[in-house]
């Protein structure tokens, strides 16, 4: 359109110069208003078809941008769409070869060991070829009455053979895939107890009624009176299996008459599929049997998988952990300059909530009451300990062993010097014992092995005490300065949990409820209260049994008058003077015309 209208615009061109010339050639004035006019709108229409250009072409590159999303979305529909069909396709090939390992175990029972359970499979395989049948059902069902109606036939060659009329008979009357199901139970049933009786006749007659009819002309009957004798039990199942083999060269005239359809194909495709796929169905089958064999594998080979995809993407993951610690490094910088006690009240905050998680983990596995609070302060009471026993308590007793030293070196200065340095060996030996039971309970961590090397140090070690307290005792020793003992850790965590689990309970019973306790019953702390603050209502609505029938009493009694106690009401003025005996008798002759029209007004039920 751009194209032509930019023609016509300058044919106009060339239409207005002429006019120009021909006005300067002759000295006349040309009237070219008109034609003005028409180029101007042409350089409109040119300007608008421009933007219409203008516009289509953003809208190509808009499209040619979404064409990369759209191609993705299609490759991942593509992908899904795979995905699901390959999906669907494990399925059927998983549940076909469960329905041939089922159908091959029932198979090897009611072989009769004329031949080997393969063979008897190509001699059902052939008998579906012949059928135009489906393998697996004709397996199924040869496999069924041979189980349930093994009695019946002399061989498996001839359970073969019937089902293969059976399969014929189905064809020749058009039964449906769910008719002959139900056809096919009712003779296994009949077959296996002996009898076909009227309810297997009459679901067989629906069915397949060729069969019915075959069994008619082999005993020469009615099907009137047919069903008479499977009333009565007549029908044995010897009658209908020679009643199908005496038919079978009719049914197999008959059903050669029958043209092939492409369902006929695709079950005859189906058939030689699944022989040749048997092996592969089999050996998934075995996987089913044996994964207690082959999940180690598996998880080998996932494993390795896992390793190698690990190995081969290393250096994107080390880039994208490399990047994740950058941005916790970044913010936690920003955070430390912000304000450092922060950072370390909320790593406490966050410390707290997971010993919390923790320990209500624990009391919900092992069915205690462990307080949370009391672990915490606990812990601090241990950490408390340790520095008591590393740093104050070494520098407290030396400090003790000097006063004393000094106190009493002038009262018996031997003893005090041979105390002094009894007391330092005693140190030295101390320290040795403590490093030698920490190496003592790291070889006791090994499973079955346990050792014992401090016994002799302990005893060196009160050598040491006894020995120094037997000079006191001769020298006259006097303490100026009390030493002190160590704090074990064991009594200081036992007095710690105390403390803050007594803690925790008082908070716990400051807020009115029990929740902090860590129970292994979440609502035993929300629920404890509810009995005591409901105590007073249920005094205040407390209403005896006595209370109760008598309301209930007096309810049905309003009740009952309602619709059979009619009260009567009659309001009569009269401010005539009663001169007379006729006066009177018109009184009560009209009060009683009110009584009755007041009971019929006020009735409102049945009056007893």
């Amino acid at each position: 359109m751009s194209a032509t209208l930019q023609r016509i615009a300058s044919r106009m061109d060339a239409v207005n110069q002429r006019f120009e010339r021909m006005q300067n050639l002759g000295g006349h004035p040309i009237p070219t208003g008109t034609y003005d006019h028409l180029q101007s709108e042409l350089a409109g229409v040119r300007s608008e078809v421009q933007k219409m250009a203008d516009d289509f072409d953003q809208l190509s590159q808009s499209m040619q941008g979404a064409q990369i999303p759209a191609n993705t979305l299609m490759g991942t529909l593509k992908r899904i769409g795979a995905a699901f069909i390959g999906s669907q396709i494990v399925k059927g090939v998983v549940g076909m070869s469960d329905e041939l390992t089922q159908t091959t175990a029932r198979l090897n029972l009611m072989n009769d060991g004329l031949q080997s359970t393969a063979e008897l499979q190509d001699m059902i395989y052939q008998s579906a070829l012949r059928s135009r049948g489906a393998y697996t059902d004709t397996a199924a069902a040869v496999s069924k009455m041979g189980l349930l109606a093994g009695d019946a036939f002399n061989s498996n060659e001839e359970t073969v053979a019937f089902v293969e009329q059976l399969n014929k008979q189905f064809k020749i009357a058009g039964t449906s895939t769910e008719g002959q199901a139900a056809a096919m139970l009712q003779l296994t049933q009949a077959m296996g107890a002996g009898v076909l009786r009227g309810e297997e006749l009459n679901s067989v007659f629906e069915q397949a009624p060729t069969i019915i009819q075959a069994i008619t002309d082999y005993l020469g009957i009615t099907t009137g009176e047919l069903r008479d004798m499977a009333a009565d039990g007549q029908i044995t199942a010897e009658i209908v299996k020679n009643a199908m083999f005496a038919a079978a060269d009719e049914t197999n005239a008959r059903f050669e008459s029958i043209p092939m359809t492409w369902a006929d194909v695709w079950t005859q495709a189906t058939n030689i599929a699944t022989m040749a796929l048997q092996p592969l169905l089999e050996g998934i089958n075995w996987l089913a049997n044996n994964l207690a064999v082959i999940a180690p594998l598996v998880i080998g080979i996932g494993g390795a998988v896992g390793i190698l995809v690990l190995l081969a993407n290393w250096a994107n993951i080390c880039a994208a952990a490399t990047r994740l610690w950058a941005a916790a490094q970044l913010t936690l910088d920003a955070a430390m300059a912000a304000s450092p006690i922060g950072v370390i009240i909320a790593l406490g905050a966050l410390l707290i909530g997971v010993i919390f998680s923790i320990v209500a983990a624990m009391n919900k596995a092992q069915g205690t009451t462990v307080r949370a609070l009391g672990v915490i302060t606990g812990a601090f009471a241990v950490a408390g300990a340790f520095i008591y026993n590393t740093f104050y308590l070494p520098v407290w007793n030396l400090f003790a062993d000097l006063c004393n030293f000094i106190g009493n070196v002038f009262n018996d200065p031997v003893a005090a010097i041979e105390i002094l340095f009894l007391q330092l060996n005693q140190r030295v030996v101390g320290f040795v014992r403590d490093m030698v039971e920490k190496i003592e309970s790291l070889i006791n961590l090994i499973p079955g092995v346990e050792v014992n090397i401090t016994g002799g140090l302990d005893s060196f070690y009160d050598s040491y005490s006894q020995r120094i307290q037997q000079i006191k005792d001769e020298s006259g020793w006097q303490e100026f300065v009390q030493r002190k003992e160590a704090i074990d850790y064991s009594v200081a965590y036992n007095a710690g949990y105390d403390w803050g689990a007594s803690l925790q309970d008082s908070i716990a019973s400051s807020m009115g409820l029990d929740a902090l306790s860590d129970t292994t019953d979440p609502t035993v702390g929300l629920l404890s209260s509810i009995a005591d603050n409901t105590d007073q209502i249920a005094d205040d609505v407390e209403m005896s049994t006595e209370d109760l029938e008598l309301l209930r009493d007096i309810a049905e009694r309003q009740e009952i008058n309602k619709y059979t106690t009619a009260e009567i009401r009659v309001e009569m003025v009269n401010n005539n003077t009663i001169s007379s005996e006729m006066d009177i008798d018109g009184v009560v002759n009209l009060l009683e015309v009110r009584v009755q029209e007041a009971m019929a007004a006020s009735a409102e039920g049945v009056h007893i």
